[in-house]
């Protein structure tokens, strides 16, 4: 008997604990549910309903669709467009990301410390990311144009080279597109890195001094181990964004020459609004957001055992 009031007195204790540590958590939960109701509409619904219209052959003016399961995935498989268009993203991703990364840490590194002018350099260097994608559009035309263009006047008149069709040239096209965007987006990731090494103790590079290390062993053996985990952050952050690319070829190039400039986002674009095949096109969202999903856990995999290393 007594031992049953003491169970029941201790269930009720253990009750009323968990019932006070609800209520003093209540007002931390209502101010994370806006966000959460938000984000499960915007970002967990579509990402379930893409899924499902994969799996129909889609037609937007229908009120009954027709179940077709896999076969658009299947039709992926063998679909050489979309194919090439994934080479094309690829490409255009790698050289990108290696040249704002590698480009951002140097500059970033040459700018931590404070000296006249260095200010004005972090705000000129970041300028052209504040622009919008219209205007690098016509900054980018205005630059490569064959005739009339920045580069060809160098290429051309100072140097006495042959004039270059830049987006015209299936070789040329993508590194093209890579300076101008490297040109836009490269403030935010040196800023990130400039972030980064400014957290990194003085101490370290004057002990490392004294012991002897020249700048370029104070940079391979200081700096960069100590810079890793914002070299993780801004590499996965870096490859998520480009991967994405559509303003830039679909503004400059339109896809061409031929499809040597096609990105998968506007083969996407193009084929659920120009050729309304939403079923096929949300088989292509599929299968590329599963494609860079894993690309970015083998980054993580990767970059963080060197960090942690």
């Amino acid at each position: 008997m007594t031992t049953s009031r003491l169970t029941a007195k201790g269930s009720a204790t253990v009750s009323g604990s968990r019932w006070k540590t609800i209520r003093k958590q209540l007002p931390n939960y209502l101010f994370i549910l806006p966000h959460f109701l938000l984000f499960g509409v915007f970002i967990i619904y579509p990402i379930f309903r893409g899924i499902q219209v994969s799996l129909y052959d889609w037609k937007i003016m229908l009120k009954v669709q027709h179940f077709v399961g896999l076969a658009n995935y299947q039709a992926l498989l063998k679909d050489t467009t979309f194919w090439e268009a994934l080479g094309n993203t690829g490409q255009f991703t790698i050289f990108t990301v290696v040249i704002n990364v590698m480009l951002g840490l140097l500059v970033a590194s040459g700018l931590k410390h404070n000296f006249f002018g260095s200010n004005f350099l972090r705000v000129l260097f970041y300028a052209p990311g504040i622009l919008s994608v219209s205007v690098i559009g016509i900054i980018g035309g205005r630059v490569w144009d064959p005739e009339l263009g920045i580069v060809n006047y160098f290429v051309t008149t100072l140097l006495g080279g042959p004039r270059i069709s830049w987006f015209g040239n299936t070789s040329l096209v993508i590194p093209a597109l890579s300076i101008t965007t490297v040109w836009w987006t490269f403030g935010f990731p040196m800023l990130i890195f400039l972030a980064g090494l400014q957290n990194i103790p003085e101490d370290f590079y004057e002990a490392a001094k004294i012991d002897g290390a020249g700048p370029w062993q104070l940079f391979r053996y200081i700096t960069i181990p100590l810079i890793m985990p914002t070299m993780l952050f801004v590499t996965v952050t870096q490859f998520i964004a480009h991967m994405q690319v559509f303003a830039q070829p679909y503004i400059l190039t339109a896809g061409g020459p031929g499809n040597h400039s096609r990105s998968v986002v506007m083969y996407l674009y193009e084929t659920a609004w120009k050729y309304f095949r939403f079923g096929y096109a949300s088989s292509i969202a599929v299968v590329f957001a599963a494609l860079m999903i894993v690309v970015t856990i083998i980054l993580f995999v990767v970059m963080r055992r060197r960090a942690e290393y």
